[in-house]
């Protein structure tokens, strides 16, 4: 049988002031959830450490660190949004804020970016969309739901 996560009630909420630790209890969350249509989520790629030598018959590599993650928040542009103001605000003064994507099951993550680019477009009979380029710091964190346990019942 498939297993899936469903996108139909999934949120996403910025702190309301710049953060430097997404756990902290007493972050207030303001909602962006009404004009995301998509987020996105892409892990750093790696750096190639080269480790040939004499004897090697190509060229050998490794992974060195990891670059920072990305997120891109991809919706409709709106200016009666808290949130978007939030995310405009992070891009100008170069703060980062802390992030909570939760799924409908309860799972997600909690993250701190800075906004890197802010985009928006409109063409003729639409509407004006707008994303949101973050950059992670450090690896989010996940929201921890209860589950079952996948070891065998030994009784």
């Amino acid at each position: 049988m498939a297993k899936y996560e469903k996108t139909l009630g999934t949120s996403l909420s910025v702190s309301a002031e710049a953060a430097n630790d997404d756990s902290n209890p007493a972050i207030k969350w303001i909602a962006i959830d009404t004009s995301v249509k998509e987020i996105s989520y892409t892990g750093g790629q790696k750096s190639d450490i080269e480790v040939t030598t004499l004897g090697s018959r190509e060229q050998e590599m490794i992974n060195g660190l990891a670059a920072p993650a990305e997120i891109t928040i991809a919706g409709h542009w709106t200016a009666d949004e808290e949130g978007q103001d939030i995310l405009r605000l992070a891009y100008d003064t170069d703060q980062a804020y802390a992030f909570r994507v939760k799924f409908p099951s309860g799972n997600g993550y909690t993250f701190l970016a800075e906004v890197r680019q802010e985009s928006w477009s409109a063409a003729a009979n639409g509407i004006v969309s707008a994303s949101f380029t973050l950059r992670m710091q450090g690896r989010p964190t996940p929201l921890v739901k209860k589950t079952r346990s996948l070891q065998k019942d030994k009784t």
